[in-house]
């Protein structure tokens, strides 16, 4: 909670480090095949989830939340994530309103 906090407070930029933070996490699984199951439930329960934490980064940085949406979907597709069809189905809704809300669609 820390971290994180620390880098919401530096706001557009701080979002955009938890999103590398999550697309690196996307990376190491690609090449070492270690990180486990819990991580990615972790960051989706702490960054998809919690509805405050959600606002806070679509608002901060609507871009660099629509990657980190992107990145959990392609954490599953590639089968590093594995998660129920509803929080799926949730995430790609999510993208969608993150989408509509940069291309400024009511």
């Amino acid at each position: 909670p820390k971290w994180y906090e620390g880098m919401l407070s530096s706001g557009y930029e701080g979002a955009r480090e938890i999103q590398k933070r999550l697309t690196n996490t996307l990376g190491w699984s690609a090449t070492s095949g270690q990180v486990d199951n819990w991580v990615y439930e972790d960051a989706n329960a702490t960054y998809m989830e919690d509805d405050e934490m959600r606002e806070r980064l679509m608002e901060t940085n609507p871009s660099s939340f629509r990657k980190m949406v992107a990145t959990m979907l392609e954490a599953n597709g590639r089968g590093y994530w594995d998660t129920s069809e509803e929080n799926l189905e949730r995430l790609r809704q999510l993208y969608q309103e993150v989408e509509d809300k940069i291309e400024g669609v009511e």
